[in-house]
């Protein structure tokens, strides 16, 4: 059993996604002395945080499913995982996020190929808005 989505309801779902992730968010900073050692395990949290969520990013984007959206549109999975790379850690952590609800979304059947689709591409669309804004 699929869902249909109105189209309505699909674009908010769009609309809503492109917006959460092109919003950016204010940074607080924060002046202490850090230890050398807890600077060191701080980067490599980062590091291993970093690379996790490439490595979600990625695999949702090389799924069949997503490669199938994919093809309907101008962008390839190579585009994208090339843009996915030069994300800040916010933003590929926010992209990961998505990815895995949707690829839960899809897997327990709450989201039809074509839903998969429109959320493919305007994820698709967000990552490489989000490269072209850090860019200027």
């Amino acid at each position: 059993m699929s869902l249909s989505f109105p189209k309505t309801v699909r674009a908010s779902l769009v609309l809503s996604l492109v917006l959460a992730l092109v919003v950016p968010q204010m940074l607080q900073a924060q002046s202490q002395i850090v230890q050398s050692s807890e600077l060191a395990a701080a980067i490599q949290k980062v590091a291993a945080s970093r690379r996790t969520n490439l490595e979600q990013v990625r695999s949702f984007f090389s799924s069949k499913p997503v490669r199938t959206a994919l093809s309907k549109t101008n962008m390839t999975p190579e585009k994208i995982d090339k843009a996915v790379a030069s994300l800040s850690d916010q933003d590929l952590a926010k992209i990961a996020e998505k990815t895995q609800k949707i690829q839960a979304d899809f897997a327990a059947g709450a989201m039809s190929n074509q839903d998969l689709t429109y959320v493919v591409i305007a994820l698709g669309a967000a990552v490489l808005v989000l490269i072209v804004v850090a860019a200027h």
